[in-house]
């Protein structure tokens, strides 16, 4: 029997995308390629492993049967192109989704490090809101995603990388108390939010639910950017990350607007699907560890933030 890994390998992504062409895509090859891989095992092994029907490809009993064997020979695989090759860089193809904060803050130095770790590895970002971006990882058109989290369910790899302070913000223009307001006294006030699809949304949810915080007047944006003009000119409350906003509190532009409880930090973790068996992930992730930091924005040299907004009068914090 003459089994190879590249037919290992293209029925694996075959049978996973339900797809000839997708798994082309995926792997950088042509449609036939992937066709032809698949025939040849199954001559081989003298079963069919992947029906061709109209609506996409549907495994077999024996396909079935396969699949978990030729996972773990992709594992190996990779293991030995990564331990024992003279050569340790990465190369490949990868999709890496990331929330808009993630892209305005220390997104730009992740890409540069990996490119000069490994100049063979090409990076294809993709920024959106949480929740897509796990369907993303859920149809394979996302590698990995970095984002607000901390379990995504048994099928995913969920590695904590960071996490940031998200309290509450107003403009200090806003008549608030400086007490601490009750979870019941935000529904007086306008709230800024961001729009359903925010992984930040549903990691603050049940904490909210727990505490009876309630809210009538709510306004929804899907831009952390947005999000954070509306506050500063004083539409409303909203959650902001405290290390990107230092600099507005700092011009008095912002004020922290404490709560009894406050709101727990909150975590950003690296996902990816259990199946997706590439050491590029895994070096990724620790790397994404290294470098998470909130507190940098893009493009905007140190000393500059708080230059670059016209300065007010400065506001007391709490």
């Amino acid at each position: 029997m003459n089994l190879t890994f590249k037919q290992l390998e293209a029925f694996c992504f075959s049978a996973r995308l339900q797809s000839f062409s997708a798994a082309a895509q995926k792997l950088h090859t042509t449609q036939s390629a992937m066709s032809k891989r698949v025939a040849e095992l199954e001559d081989t092994l003298g079963v069919s492993l992947l029906h061709r029907t109209p609506r996409g490809l549907e495994i077999t009993q024996a396909g079935r049967q396969l699949l978990p064997l030729a996972e773990d020979s992709q594992r190996l695989w990779q293991r030995i192109e990564t331990e024992v090759s003279a050569n340790q860089t990465l190369r490949g193809t990868f999709r890496i989704g990331v929330t808009e904060l993630i892209a305005m803050t220390w997104l730009t130095r992740f890409i540069k490090r990996l490119q000069e770790l490994h100049p063979e590895l090409v990076l294809e970002p993709v920024v959106d809101a949480g929740l897509t971006l796990f369907q993303g990882l859920e149809s394979n058109k996302i590698d990995l995603a970095i984002m607000p989290g901390t379990f995504w369910g048994a099928s995913y790899t969920t590695t904590k990388v960071g996490q940031v302070q998200d309290p509450w913000m107003a403009s200090p223009g806003m008549k608030l108390p400086r007490r601490a307001l009750k979870p019941h006294e935000f529904a007086n006030y306008p709230i800024l939010e961001q729009s359903t699809g925010a992984a930040k949304n549903k990691f603050y949810e049940a904490w909210m639910a727990e505490h009876g915080f309630r809210f009538n007047k709510v306004f929804a944006t899907n831009s952390t950017t947005v999000l954070r003009e509306l506050t500063i000119s004083g539409f409303g409350i909203s959650q902001l990350a405290l290390d990107y906003v230092r600099p507005d509190i700092a011009a008095g532009l912002l004020r922290i607007v404490r709560s009894d409880p406050m709101p727990p930090p909150m975590v950003y973790s690296a996902v990816y699907r259990n199946d997706n068996f590439s050491p590029a992930l895994e070096r990724m992730v620790a790397l994404g560890k290294e470098l998470c930091d909130f507190s940098s924005r893009a493009n905007v040299p140190a000393g500059d933030a708080v230059a670059a907004k016209p300065r007010r009068r400065r506001a007391a914090v709490g």
